[in-house]
Parts: C-alpha cells; sequence; structure tokens
C-alpha cells in the first residue's frame, strides 16, 4: 500500500507544480497576456484526457503485457526529458504565426511526454492496486493524489518561486520525475510478476463476479459534469487575469480550490451536505454576476474573494454530484476518462472555441446556466437532501439575506446596474423559494443507502406515495424559472456591454473594443479603446482638441515631462523615440516635426484599429511605424536604435508584463538609449507598486530614479498617472520644472530579490500586500 500510494502523491505532486512552471517560463515569451495559461490549461487537460485513455486501453491488455508497456512509456518520458524541462530558446516566436499554435508546440516539445506519464499514473495505478488488493476501495488513493496535486500548486507560490529560479526549478522538477519513474516501475514490475503467478480465477482473494456497465445516459451526465466544473474554473481565472494580472499567483490559487474540491468529494460524501451547498451556489452565483456588472471598478480583493469562492462552491457541486455517480471500481478507468473527457472538452470551449466564435467574454455567461441546469438535473435524478425541515430553512433563509445584501451593495455602488436587479432578484429568490418548499417536500427520514458496488451509482429515491404532487411540480418550476431568469439577465447585461460598440475585436490577446462616450457633449465627447475592461486610451472628437495629451499622457505626467523638457527639445532638436505599446495611439500626440516614433506591439489587432478608429496617426506631425511583435524580444533582435527616449507603455490586464521589468530587459533596454537618454515606464495600475522595482534596477545600473504622479482628474480628460523616469542626463535631472514634478522616493525600500529572467515575484509588490 505504502509504495503505491507514495506513486500516487509523488506523480500528482508532480504533475502540479509543472504547470505553473512551465506557464510562467514560457509566459514572456508571448507579451504576458491571460490567454497563454488558458492555452496552457487546454493543453494539460487534452493530455491528461490522452492519460487516461491510455490507462483505459492498457488495462484491457494481457494483464503480463501492462506492466511491459507502461515500463516503455516510463523510459521514454525520462529520455524526452533528459537533463531539463527547460524549453530550447529557438522555439521563441518571431512576431508572426499563430500564439495558440506556437504555445502548444513549445509544450509539447518541452514537458510533452514527460506529463504523459504523469497523466496515467493516477488511473492505472489505481486499477492495478484494484485487482492486487479487491477487498479494500481505491478511491481514497484519488483522494491522496488529490492531496499531492494541491501542495504541489501550493509549494510553488509560496516556496518554490520565491526561493529557486526557473532554470533550477525546471531541472529539479526532472530529478523529481526520475526518481517518480523508479517507483512506478516497481509496481509495473511487481503487476507483472502478479500476472505470471496464475490466472484470477485460481486466486481466492479476486472478485470475478460479473458488475453491469455504467449507461451512456450516466457516461453523459459524468462527461457534462466534469466540462462544468473545467469551464467554470478557467473563465473565472481568465476573468481575473484580464481585471489585474496574469501571473502563477492568479494561476494556483484558483486551481488548488478546484483541487481540494476533488480531495473533500472523493473522501466521503458526508463532505457534500446539498443542504448547505444548495444556498451558497446560489448565493455565488449572485457575487459573480455583481462583479460582471461592476467591471474593472471592483478592488482586487473582492473579486480575489468573489471568483476564489465561486470556483470552489461551483467545483464541489459538480464533483459532488460527480461522486454520487461513481461506478463500481471495476469500471473505475472509464469513470475517470469520462472526468477527464469533461475536463478536456472544457478547455477546449474556453480556450479554442470560445476566441473563434464569440466576439467578448461570454464563456462565463454560458457557464453559469449550464452549470444551473445541470445541478437541477442532478437534483432531479437524486432527490436526497440529507437534511430536513427546520435546519434547511435556516440556511435558506440565511442565503436570502446573503443574496438581498449583495443585490444592495451592487446597487448602492453601481446605480447604472438598477436595470439588473430585478431580473437576478426574481431568478435568485426563485431558486432559494425552490430549496425552502423542497425541504418540506421530502418528509424526514432515512435516505436509501448507497451501496459501494452499485454499477451506475446511487438508486434514486423513489417516495411518490408520501409527496404533494402540486408542491413537487412547483418546486420544479421555481428554478427552472430562476435558470431563465438568470439567462435573460446575463443577455441584457452582455447586450449592454457590446451595444455602445462601434467595432469589437477578438483575438488570442484578448477583447478590443472601440466605443463613443459622452457624445450628448461635443465638447466631451470621446471615443475610447478598450482591451477586456480597461482603458487603453481615448481621442476626443471635437476636431480642435484631438490632438489634446490627455488620459495618462497629459504635458504634466511623468511622459510628458520626459517628452518636453528633454534638453533637445528645448533646443528645437527632433526626438527619436521607442514606444513599446500602441494603445490608441494617444502618444503620437508628442511628435514634432523631423521626430520619429518607432512602436512595438504585440497584438495584430491593435494597429488597425487605431489608424481605422483614431485620427492620431494621420494627425502627428513625426513619422511613425508599427513593429508588430513582443517589444522586448523585438529589441533584443534589432541593431542599437539610439533613442532619445524609450517608452514602456505596454500592459497585459491592469500590469506592466513582468518580462518587461527584470535586469536583462533593462540592459537591453540601456543599449538602444543614448547615453543621455530617458527611459520612461508607466506604471499607472490599481493593484501592484513596481516603484521598488524601477528603483532597484536603477540603482544597480547607476542611473537615477524619478518619480512622477498626478494624482487628479481634470476636464481635459487627464487621469492620475504614475510613471517612472531612469535616466543620466544632469541637465534633464537638473530642470527646474522636473525638480518640481517629482515625488520623494527615500522611503521606497529595494530590500527585495532583484528581478531577473530566472526570477520574479509579483506578489511582493502587490498594493494590499505592502499595505499590511
Amino acid at each position: 500500500m505504502l509504495l503505491f500510494a507514495l506513486t500516487i502523491f509523488l506523480s500528482a505532486f508532480l504533475l502540479f507544480q509543472v504547470q505553473p512552471l512551465i506557464g510562467k517560463i514560457i509566459l514572456p515569451w508571448f507579451g504576458g497576456t491571460p490567454a497563454v495559461w488558458t492555452t496552457c490549461m487546454l493543453f494539460f487537460q487534452v493530455l491528461l484526457l490522452a492519460g487516461y485513455a491510455y490507462a483505459h486501453a492498457v488495462i484491457a491488455l494481457p494483464a503480463r503485457r501492462q506492466g511491459l508497456v507502461h515500463l516503455a512509456v516510463l523510459a521514454a518520458a525520462v529520455l524526452a526529458g533528459a537533463p531539463t524541462i527547460f524549453p530550447p530558446e529557438g522555439y521563441k516566436p518571431e512576431g508572426d504565426g499563430v500564439p495558440l499554435l506556437q504555445i502548444l508546440l513549445v509544450l509539447t516539445v518541452s514537458v510533452g511526454l514527460p506529463y504523459f506519464a504523469l497523466s496515467t499514473t493516477g488511473s492505472l495505478v489505481q486499477a492495478w492496486f484494484s485487482r492486487l488488493h479487491p477487498s479494500r476501495s481505491p478511491y481514497p488513493l484519488y483522494a491522496l493524489s488529490n492531496i499531492g496535486s494541491l501542495l504541489g500548486l501550493l509549494t510553488f507560490p509560496f516556496l518554490v518561486e520565491p526561493r529557486l529560479g526557473s532554470v533550477t526549478q525546471a531541472s529539479v522538477w526532472f530529478f523529481g520525475f526520475a526518481g517518480f519513474c523508479l517507483l512506478c516501475g516497481a509496481i509495473a514490475v511487481q503487476t507483472t510478476r502478479a500476472a505470471t503467478a496464475g490466472p484470477a480465477a485460481e486466486r481466492p482473494d479476486v472478485d470475478v463476479a460479473p458488475v453491469p456497465a455504467p449507461t451512456w445516459g450516466l457516461r453523459a451526465v459524468w462527461v457534462a459534469l466534469g466540462a462544468c466544473a473545467s469551464i467554470m474554473l478557467l473563465a473565472m481565472t481568465n476573468q481575473m487575469a484580464i481585471d489585474v494580472a496574469s501571473v502563477p499567483f492568479l494561476w494556483v490559487i484558483p486551481l488548488a480550490l478546484y483541487l481540494m474540491s476533488f480531495i473533500l468529494c472523493f473522501s466521503s460524501e458526508r463532505w457534500y451536505p446539498r443542504v448547505l451547498f444548495y444556498p451558497l451556489f446560489v448565493g455565488v452565483t449572485a457575487g459573480v454576476v455583481g462583479l460582471m456588472l461592476a467591471g474593472a471598478d471592483a478592488g482586487i480583493e473582492q473579486q480575489a474573494l468573489v471568483y476564489c469562492a465561486a470556483i470552489f462552491i461551483y467545483a464541489m457541486v459538480c464533483h459532488g454530484e460527480l461522486y454520487r455517480l461513481r461506478p463500481h471500481p471495476r469500471h473505475l478507468t472509464a469513470f475517470y476518462l469520462a472526468l477527464s473527457v469533461g475536463g478536456a472538452l472544457g478547455g477546449v470551449f474556453v480556450g479554442a472555441i470560445a476566441p473563434l466564435v464569440f466576439p467578448a467574454y461570454y464563456e462565463l455567461h454560458i457557464g453559469l446556466v449550464a452549470t444551473s441546469l445541470l445541478v437541477l438535473h442532478a437534483f432531479r435524478r437524486d432527490q436526497r437532501l440529507e437534511l430536513r425541515g427546520r435546519p434547511v430553512s435556516a440556511i435558506v433563509l440565511a442565503g436570502a439575506a446573503a443574496v438581498a445584501y449583495t443585490l444592495w451593495r451592487i446597487q448602492s455602488e453601481s446605480p447604472d446596474s438598477f436595470r439588473y436587479i430585478g431580473p437576478l432578484a426574481g431568478a435568485l429568490l426563485c431558486m432559494l423559494l425552490f430549496g425552502f418548499l423542497w425541504s418540506l417536500r421530502v418528509p424526514t427520514g432515512s435516505s436509501d443507502h448507497v451501496p459501494e458496488g452499485s454499477p451506475a451509482g446511487p438508486r434514486w429515491i423513489d417516495d411518490g406515495a408520501r409527496i404533494n404532487h402540486g408542491r413537487a411540480r412547483l418546486a420544479w418550476l421555481l428554478p427552472l424559472a430562476a435558470i431563465v431568469l438568470l439567462a435573460v439577465n446575463l443577455v441584457i447585461e452582455a447586450r449592454y456591454r457590446t451595444s455602445e460598440a462601434l467595432t469589437i475585436e477578438r483575438g488570442f490577446f484578448g477583447v478590443l473594443r472601440v466605443a463613443d462616450r459622452a457624445t450628448h457633449d461635443p465638447l466631451q465627447a470621446r471615443r475610447i479603446l478598450f482591451h477586456g475592461a480597461i482603458n487603453h486610451g481615448f481621442q476626443y472628437r471635437h476636431p480642435e482638441r484631438q490632438m489634446w495629451h490627455n488620459s495618462y499622457f497629459a504635458e504634466e505626467s511623468g511622459i510628458g515631462t520626459a517628452l518636453t523638457r528633454h534638453p533637445k527639445r528645448k533646443l528645437g532638436e527632433p526626438l527619436k523615440i521607442g514606444l513599446l505599446g500602441l494603445g490608441s495611439g494617444t502618444l503620437l500626440t508628442y511628435g514634432q516635426p523631423g521626430d520619429s516614433i518607432r512602436i512595438y506591439e504585440i497584438d495584430p489587432e491593435v494597429e488597425p484599429l487605431s489608424r481605422k478608429y483614431f485620427t492620431y496617426f494621420d494627425r502627428t506631425a513625426a513619422t511613425a511605424e508599427v513593429v508588430l511583435g513582443d517589444g522586448r524580444l523585438s529589441l533584443e533582435r534589432e541593431p542599437d536604435q539610439g533613442y532619445d527616449v524609450l517608452i514602456l507603455d505596454a500592459f497585459s490586464s491592469d500590469a506592466i508584463p513582468m518580462h518587461l521589468l527584470t535586469r536583462e530587459a533593462f540592459v537591453t533596454y540601456f543599449r538602444h538609449l543614448k547615453p543621455d537618454g530617458v527611459l520612461a515606464a508607466n506604471m499607472s495600475n490599481r493593484h501592484v507598486d513596481i516603484r521598488p522595482v524601477l528603483k532597484q534596477l536603477a540603482e544597480h545600473f547607476g542611473w537615477s530614479f524619478v518619480w512622477i504622479e498626478n494624482h487628479s482628474d481634470d476636464p481635459r480628460g487627464v487621469y492620475a498617472a504614475d510613471w517612472g523616469l531612469l535616466t543620466r542626463n544632469e541637465a534633464f535631472l537638473a530642470d527646474p520644472l522636473v525638480q518640481t514634478r517629482q515625488g520623494d522616493t527615500s522611503g521606497v525600500s529595494t530590500d527585495l530579490r532583484m528581478w531577473t529572467d530566472d526570477y520574479s515575484n509579483l506578489f511582493a509588490v502587490l498594493k494590499w500586500v505592502q499595505g499590511h
């Protein structure tokens, strides 16, 4: 038993340790976009499906051949991964090609075979254990594997990432994988030897009684439950990454909660009391819809709390129902195969199909409705509630109070959301009333016992003689009406978010939306480019205001100071400017005759939108050109450009991608800057304070660091902005206006480990973490 437990635990630990590890390594190669993690999850889920399919096929082979086949797979995986899983540099993208396919290729080359070998372990080793020890249930081993997975995830951001560089992590992981292969190989040898001892019919301890196979309808329910759980995990993780930042920390916590639901649900049915999770399901649905209404205005704490709670509750509901429908251990590999098919379908839907089919992020809308319908179907098939009467009523009333409070907060913080409150309130209260009626519908008493060996899950209760059928029909109609109202509410929300858009473009790097605002006022009417929910620049519609320095780029801001107070500008000489991140093109307003502005933009959809819907390119006096591809990778390949000012204004989600703020990145920037040049970084965001990172890098390279913060908004359309400037230009630093505008950085601590390509830790510079 110990050998089986240790092998399964180690395989699960390595399986989920490698996911954030390889995701973080390749994240800089593709601009730090949240879609990198979604694509990684697609790859992992599909490969996990392949592993389960392999295990299901191998277990059907003659017992003597099973171990030999798996030994060959383990040997091939070791040879493919040796001596490290760090992806080759030659696979970095060149700026063209399809990012999704490029990521899948990199993952296949670097971790494909090792990950496949690990993914086969859970179901295959459990099946071998069940054959060798038929009197013992293998399902606790599945819970143990999820404990290993959970520890693998949680140790990465808190223990591994802060202490080891990525190259070291990749090498250490491989040696752990080699150790796993030795353990798993020992089990394969033991299984082969046991098979040669004689056929199962000659062994009295082996149960050979026939067991009916699960029906295809039950298998479909397994797949659907797995798919809904996967969709909700990926859609909400993607939503958090879009509005905050794409970092391993925000990947790991949701996935850890997802795994925690497996651990609890597959340990025992008592961890999933429907009477508790039904109101919780309703409450988190209200919270998720509330965040969707609030958009980017919700704080990081609110988003993290609500989305993570929702992921856990949805996963508990889906996986709790799955455990209720578990088959006899004889069909264990088929059960896990169906579960992995569902997970893979969810990953394919969110990672591949949705970006091609939907113009905006509608995955979460669809997932909410589909999960609600599936939960209703599960209740329809299995009507046990474990608790009755007053306990149910108390929980339902508490859920109603939580929903009422949530709706009140939505209305008070976002008055424009009133149009949604009616349908949402009706939907949620109908579902709560359903829970109350259902608690009265089923009389107190013990429910049918579910035998462990049931071939197709538990037997459904048939208590029709004691049921008030009128109340029962009402109880089923209420949640169905609630789901319809919820769907209507989500459709209204989706249409509202897109109705004002002049155009919507969705690609690998996110959803771009151009919209006109304040059109009732000719002087304030403006056209805005949104990336997700984040404003990426605007332009006034009034002809006389179209070339105003607005938003984060006002003349008194840090970038305005760098471009207007540069000594060459004061002498009337032209500037050569490099810009990472185009947005709407607002910075082109600073272009003067003779200036050249070279713009690096990773998203191929941005430049066409900027040229078509904004006039910055047409009206700028400078010569402007756009280079497609990640700005840092493009700069690394180019000869020295000799920029007077190099601007970092590339944003993924609401933060500068970490790979643009490492020591190696700044070596590249300084190579392209003239000795008296200025490096300007836009630090404006709600969640991250990167002043310590910039100040430390400035001190390391012997450059001066100037921090200029513009606090107030004003009628000119100027936003609060936070800029960091690095320079050795003494004339610029001595400028009285520069000295007046710069803030005090003496209290900014540089007591953190320097960010490099091998190490970075965004968690340490989150504003709410620093505040505590």
